[in-house]
């Protein structure tokens, strides 16, 4: 419960201050982490992640645009798929500019489609996992903070750092009266004469989310295809923080640190490290259904529906603050941890598209996805050994996180289009491009994704697809609020990021007849 106040707490006085908005915010803050959870931007199939899939059909990974779309496939398969990631975060703060790379691979997709064999119309079941989510953010910074240090925000007492930060020197008392606390590095010096902090700092998000699902899809009137899905989404969400504050030219060189128990004399802080360290397994639901009506023997059209449902995630928070001295002494350290289990209703999705279906071995397909990310809600109150104090307390506190939601996100549209171009002999080479407006209502994060690939019969039975994604776009992200001492106001310290990521998925299919 003390994570949750300490983020309560930050919730409250970033939807009090009026401050500009960010999709990424502080990572530490619910109304972040579910905004980045609620929905996926992956797909795990590499025959799926160009041409939209809500008018026509693009391999395994189609039902999660539209369930219908499967009952437009004629063959029935076994599919796997793999993804590479690579992400590029170039990050700027305090005028400096740091740049990040990293690679993850994971597993993308592995199912099951099976074409029944009918009279007429088509009836198509299956089922399997696919990639649902991949986040891989990294924020680097490394300057010289000549207006704040993060240990600032450990000084109100609502911080779950605040005894931390006490106990290991980070904040002390500013008069001899002890009735104020501020900053170790603010200590003996008049508010307007701060010296500055040097600042190196490593902040990674990374999330592995899929979707195991079943499916069916069939031919319910003649040119009308109709198809549901109901889907478990699994997977893990990490969070974790280096943030290390060095007084490398040692400017700070008292002795107003008394002398320890073993006859040392006094000494100052030579540097303070922060961390945390935030683990989570998520589990959820999804349900899908929608329909495909050819309007002429090459043309669709298609809309697909996806309801609100609830991720329940289960997390291990961890953090430590470990304080170093100029005289070598032992280092001060002190820390928490605690488990704590919330949930997050997602928003429905509706999604609309249109279809050229190989015509001379030409496809084309547009859609349009719409997502109301302000009907994003917390749930606060899953744990059951709650008394009635503590509940109606965070029954409180979601309307707040609510509000900030409803505030500060956008209602969006998602728009998708892709061509295709299928030969003679089977190759298939596609190219596509989509546009995705930033989540938040006042600061722009819009995001274009580029991508293209190439199908390759291997033989009858043997299918290859590669595909790659590429994207860039710019973002911001709070990495600690304070209160400045001399006014009052709440301040923030924000990194600005352009981050480029370049998807790379490889699939196999195995046809049987």
């Amino acid at each position: 419960m003390k994570r949750l106040c300490f983020v309560l707490l930050m919730v409250i006085l970033f939807y009090n201050s009026e401050l500009v908005a960010q999709d990424g915010r502080n990572q530490l803050n619910y109304s972040s982490i579910a905004q980045q959870l609620v929905l996926g931007n992956a797909n795990g199939d590499a025959n799926s992640g160009i041409l939209p899939s809500v008018a026509m059909e693009n391999g395994f990974g189609s039902f999660m645009e539209n369930p219908a779309s499967v009952a437009l496939i004629n063959a029935s398969y076994f599919n796997l798929g793999y993804l590479a990631n690579y992400a590029d975060n170039e990050n700027t703060f305090q005028g400096s500019n740091v740049a990040f790379d990293n690679r993850v691979g994971r597993f993308g997709s592995a199912g099951l489609i099976y074409a029944v064999p009918t009279d007429r119309g088509s009836l198509v079941v299956g089922g399997g996992y696919n990639l649902y989510s991949n986040i891989n953010r990294t924020n680097s910074i490394s300057t010289y903070n000549s207006n704040s240090t993060i240990t600032d925000a450990f000084v109100n007492s609502g911080s779950d750092y605040h005894d931390l930060a006490f106990e290991t020197y980070a904040i002390d008392w500013y008069d001899t009266e002890q009735t104020q606390l501020e900053s170790i590095f603010r200590v003996g010096f008049a508010p307007g004469d701060y010296l500055g902090i040097a600042q190196e700092a490593e902040i990674k998000q990374r999330s592995n989310l899929g979707e195991v699902s079943i499916f069916m899809a069939t031919e319910f009137r003649k040119n009308l295809f109709f198809g549901a899905s109901l889907g478990m989404i699994t997977g893990k969400y990490s969070y974790e923080r280096n943030f290390l504050e060095d007084d490398r030219d040692n400017l700070y060189d008292g002795d107003f640190i008394e002398p320890d128990n073993s006859g040392n004399n006094g000494t100052d802080i030579n540097d303070i490290l922060v961390y945390d360290k935030i683990d989570s397994e998520i589990l959820g639901a999804t349900i899908r259904a929608g329909f495909i009506y050819k309007i002429l023997p090459e043309l669709n059209i298609g809309a697909n529906f996806t309801v609100p449902t609830k991720l329940i995630i289960s997390e291990d928070y961890y953090s430590s603050i470990t304080t170093s001295f100029d005289d070598g002494r032992d280092n001060f350290f002190d820390d928490l941890a605690g488990k704590y289990t919330y949930s997050v209703r997602k928003p429905s999705q509706y999604s609309l598209g249109v279809a050229l279906d190989d015509y001379e071995g030409l496809s084309l397909s547009a859609s349009a996805e719409f997502i109301d990310y302000r009907n994003t809600s917390i749930d606060l109150t899953r744990d059951n050994n709650l008394d009635f104090q503590q509940e109606r307390y965070l029954r409180m506190e979601e309307e707040v996180i609510d509000s900030v939601i409803n505030a500060d996100y956008n209602f969006t549209a998602n728009l998708r289009g892709g061509v295709e171009y299928r030969t003679n002999f089977g190759l298939e080479l596609r190219g596509g491009m989509g546009y995705y407006p930033g989540k938040s209502s006042k600061f722009s994060a819009n995001k274009y994704i580029f991508s293209g690939g190439i199908g390759i019969p291997i033989s009858k039975e043997v299918f290859i697809d590669v595909n790659a994604q590429y994207s860039r776009w710019n973002d911001r992200s709070v990495i600690y609020e304070y209160n400045d001492i001399q006014t009052g106001e709440l301040r923030t310290e924000g990194i600005g990021e352009t981050i480029s990521q370049l998807n790379v998925l490889v699939g196999f299919k195995f046809r049987f007849y």
